[in-house]
């Protein structure tokens, strides 16, 4: 496939379903039934047990939707307990299970493997800087960010 005349949206779409398809790969080694973006929602409740479900969706990108529905599969998977707010029911605060914690703490080397993966035969400074210009790509076009 010839990538070099193809326009950045394509790019950026492509990458992302490339490092899915390969976190996937990893992830069936380990013989558990999570996807990407379960995991995308797990790693911050795994950085901070009992956050808030605004707090996740800040923490992993995606809308307050998706989220919700995701941490609804996680929750019928035994990964996450979601428990309201004392002060105001309206807040859920989302905790990982044992089962949770124990699966991200398989999947956390997995997601250092696909990293190293990516990164590799590439030269660092081409790295950083792909990684700058998608930062500010998604820092233009994100409408939280004026």
């Amino acid at each position: 496939m010839k990538l070099h005349n193809t326009p950045m949206p394509v790019l950026l779409g492509l990458s992302h379903r490339l490092v899915v398809k390969k976190f996937k790969q990893l992830i069936e080694s380990l013989d558990l039934e999570l996807t990407f973006d379960q995991f995308m929602v797990l790693m911050p409740i795994w950085k901070q047990d009992g956050i808030s479900q605004q707090q996740i969706v800040e923490g992993c990108g995606k809308d307050k939707t998706s989220v919700t529905r995701i941490i609804t599969t996680l929750e019928n998977k035994n990964y996450v307990l979601r428990i309201k707010d004392l002060n105001d029911t309206r807040l859920n605060h989302i905790y990982l299970t044992k089962f949770g914690k124990q699966t991200v703490e398989k999947v956390i080397p997995v997601m250092r493997q696909t990293r190293n993966y990516i990164k590799k035969d590439i030269n660092e400074n081409d790295y950083n800087i792909g990684r700058s210009v998608i930062i500010q790509l998604i820092e233009k076009l994100d409408p939280n960010n004026g």
